[in-house]
């Protein structure tokens, strides 16, 4: 049986942190269904560097991407040039794979190419806006996904800077999760930008810590 393989979509990153994952098996490549209704396989995000690591070995390296939706990290296995010789504050638009670990979705970079014309950018987010109204039927929930998640959920952020200044020691994400009360879509944005921001950080995996 031959598989056809999937296009790369054009989609803002916050479409595949709130996503479902479906994970198949065999020859089917596993994706993440996204609200416009998308099966999500291959992705194509333009966005900018936030953060980059290349390992010791250089047998690992990763970019985190932010397009103002959302940030995802970019991973390398192996072949860690095309990432190793981007750096932090550029625009690229990023091409992979989409896949799952740990309840992270992240990229597997196939090519990652630097942009220089801004104009690509406000290219892009009128192509995102056009998909989205020809998905239709959700007006404002498509409006609300597309605002960074400071804006979204103030609220939201503020309750997480408050419980990490009363934990000094910091807390376990299923932790955090539990105080806050919110589901793992709506904390994992705020949780993010925090992080991204330089608010708080992860002393060691998983864990949490207001700076």
């Amino acid at each position: 049986m031959v598989i056809e393989r999937m296009v790369a979509q054009k989609v803002k990153i916050a479409e595949l942190n709130g996503g479902d994952w479906v994970k198949n098996e065999g020859m089917e490549p596993s994706y993440v269904v996204i609200k416009r209704g998308e099966k999500v396989s291959r992705a194509r995000i333009l966005a900018t560097i936030v953060s980059k690591f290349v390992s010791e070995d250089k047998e690992f390296a990763s970019v985190t991407l932010d397009d103002g939706s959302g940030t995802i990290r970019v991973k390398a296995f192996k072949t860690v040039k095309p990432l190793e010789k981007l750096e932090e504050g550029g625009v690229v638009d990023a091409i992979g794979k989409v896949r799952e670990y740990n309840g992270e979705v992240y990229v597997v970079p196939e090519t990652i190419r630097k942009v220089d014309d801004p104009n690509l950018e406000t290219l892009r987010m009128l192509e995102l806006e056009k998909l989205a109204r020809q998905a239709g039927g959700r007006p404002k929930e498509t409006l609300l996904e597309k605002l960074p998640a400071k804006e979204k959920a103030p609220d939201l952020r503020a309750r997480v800077i408050e419980l990490l200044k009363n934990n000094r020691e910091g807390l376990e994400y299923a932790q955090l999760l539990e105080k806050l009360g919110a589901s793992e879509n709506e904390a994992e944005p705020v949780i993010n930008d925090l992080l991204s921001e330089g608010v708080c950080y992860e002393p060691t995996p998983g864990k949490i810590r207001k700076i």
